[in-house]
């Protein structure tokens, strides 16, 4: 076993896990990794508003790494997954046994400041703390990782400013099946906070001088103030691995990249889009695949991934909500303070998570909303 070379692509959140949790099982783990830190990228929303320190949302990577790892400070920029092998922007050729890819996406350039990295984040708080004017515009088009999350955002700007008017262009008309507990509990909290949510507005163009958001059915929004989530992608060094969904597709209950047992993608870049790409799903792939590997290398059988992912959402006030869903169904549940304090917890117990040190009770959790054995 101790022979078994894995190769993991990013240290983000699911790279983090796949790796700790098969280095302390002994294999011969390296991380290829560009970036000094890692980013919780859930905490941006609470720096943008000025609820959370920028320096409580990073640690450097070396730090939440299991000492045992070996890590490359470098970009993979090429996969040959025929030859089993890994090239970096440094002209490393580092082979493996077994893969993971979790290199994360990038978002698309927008016209507005974006706020997926820190900086970003942080010119977005200082245009919040100067914001004056009367109207607050939040959304997104295209696929993004998260859909409750510019609800979040919005619930927690009016929170700030109550006397504005906040207006959610939701470019999906109508939720799919499995998002409709959720996007009911959220419309209705909407509904109740006086934030106008319109369905169905996917954005054409968006006028900065003029500060004019136009939507496709000639719709026209003036803004004071707007944050506008883009679409995501995956990266140009994968593109020899993607399909027709710009995405890398996978085998949705291996998560092996489809025609190789000895690759598996996890995390933002897979082709997966329900349950959407959130860092609980990423979190619950990434231990899918731990399992795997370990019954793969030891001879057992195999094991299929249900789709398991849940998180809490940001209410307003006080409140909170938390959904469940996997591939075949969903729960929501809410509003309440446990959730939203559940959610502010979280942030410190993230860090513990890429070290497996909650997965007992995410494990417990997973069985108890999903009504599973």
């Amino acid at each position: 076993m101790k022979q078994s070379r894995i190769v993991v692509i990013g240290a983000g959140n699911a790279g983090s896990v796949v790796a700790n949790s098969l280095s302390k099982q002994g294999f011969n783990v390296t991380v290829i990794e560009p970036s000094d830190y890692h980013l919780y990228q859930p905490g941006l929303v609470d720096v943008i508003v000025g609820d959370e320190s920028p320096e409580n949302v990073i640690k450097p990577v070396n730090k939440i790494l299991d000492p045992r790892i070996e890590l490359v400070k470098d970009k993979a920029i090429k996969v040959l997954p025929e030859e089993r092998k890994v090239i970096t922007s440094g002209n490393k050729e580092i082979n493996y046994d077994y893969l993971v890819i979790s290199p994360g996406v990038q978002n698309v350039k927008g016209k507005l400041p974006a706020f997926h990295t820190l900086d970003e984040a942080i010119n977005l708080r200082k245009m919040v703390e100067g914001f004056s004017g009367k109207t607050i515009i939040v959304g997104y088009y295209g696929v993004i990782k998260c859909p409750a999350a510019p609800f979040e955002l919005a619930f927690l700007l009016k929170q700030k400013f109550p006397k504005a008017n906040v207006t959610l262009l939701n470019p999906v008309a109508q939720p799919p099946e499995l998002q409709k507990p959720m996007a009911e509990k959220l419309g209705k909290r909407s509904k109740e906070l006086g934030i106008e949510v319109v369905r169905g507005a996917k954005i054409r163009d968006i006028d900065i001088q003029n500060k004019v958001i136009e939507v496709e059915d000639g719709q026209k929004f003036q803004y004071d103030l707007a944050l506008i989530d883009t679409p995501i992608k995956v990266s140009s060094e994968f593109s020899n691995l993607t399909d027709n969904s710009g995405f890398i597709p996978v085998d949705k209950q291996s998560l092996q990249l489809k025609g190789y047992d000895d690759v598996y993608v996890i995390g933002d870049a897979t082709n997966i889009m329900l349950p959407p790409k959130t860092g609980a799903l990423a979190h619950y792939e990434a231990l899918h695949v731990v399992r795997s590997i370990i019954n793969q290398v030891h001879g057992y059988g195999k094991t299929q991934f249900d789709g398991s992912a849940m998180c809490a959402v940001y209410g307003s006030g006080s409140d909170g909500f938390f959904v469940y869903m996997n591939y075949y169904k969903s729960k929501a549940y809410g509003p309440s303070p446990i959730f939203r304090s559940a959610k502010k917890a979280f942030q410190g117990l993230y860090w513990l998570s890429l070290k497996g040190m909650v997965d007992p009770f995410l494990e417990f959790s997973k069985r108890f909303f999903s009504g599973g054995p």
